[in-house]
């Protein structure tokens, strides 16, 4: 039996697990996602969407490549487990279904490894930040240091509203640094180019290059920008 059950309770459920940001979005706001790719293909009667997030510490920017690499995968299986966490209170607490989506992985097509819904966007349309001119999620106060996970749940909630955040007006910098052209044209982004930066070495994924992310001005948020 399903009962009602609160925007504040879910958000609360997030912060208990473990997040340091938790946004909502109403399912019916992702109207451009992929087919393959909408909520509905997830989670069938999907509501909403919960965004979970936590940060980078900012010292990662100055890591190595392999010990930014160790650090970014410990914090995804860190995000993939806090949504476990959530969608399994939600379905105990109010009886709603709910679907944990992992913070890596999801489905290949065309020999590329896609998730099941573009978390970034989801984090956007939740009001957690602004995808940026780098293709990465970026906050007012975490820059682009966030990890995300989310929950799909056939519970409706009440959404975050979007952010008004003006970001990269005049600024070319991680354009300009991309050592694979990946963002020289922002209407034919893929990862084909950057993807050549991200590689399996050991049976491990090792990432080459994260100087869209170093280089932003708004790495650490805007009142350290």
């Amino acid at each position: 039996m399903k009962t009602e059950i609160s925007s504040s309770v879910v958000k609360q459920f997030g912060i208990d697990a473990g997040a340091s940001v938790v946004g909502i979005a109403v399912a019916s706001d992702f109207t451009l996602a992929a087919d393959g790719f909408k909520h509905s293909d997830v989670l069938e009667g999907c509501c909403s969407v919960i965004v979970l997030g936590v940060p980078f510490p900012p010292e990662a920017l100055e890591m190595n490549l392999p010990e930014y690499t160790a650090l970014r995968n410990a914090a995804l299986t860190k995000m993939t487990d806090i949504a476990k966490v959530v969608a399994k209170k939600i379905t105990k607490e109010s009886g709603h279904k709910a679907k944990a989506i992992s913070a890596s992985g999801g489905k290949t097509v065309d020999g590329k490894l896609y998730g099941h819904i573009s978390l970034k966007h989801a984090a956007e349309l939740a009001g957690i930040g602004v995808v940026a001119r780098n293709y990465l999620l970026t906050s007012p106060e975490h820059g682009n240091l966030l990890w995300l996970s989310a929950v799909l749940t056939d519970a409706e909630l009440i959404p975050d509203e979007k952010l008004q955040f003006n970001i990269c007006e005049n600024c070319n910098k991680c354009v300009e640094v991309c050592p694979s052209g990946a963002l020289d044209n922002p209407e034919l982004f893929g990862r084909k180019e950057c993807g050549k930066f991200f590689v399996i070495e050991n049976k491990k994924l090792v990432i080459k290059c994260f100087k869209c992310r170093s280089v932003c001005p708004y790495r650490f948020g805007k009142s350290a920008s």
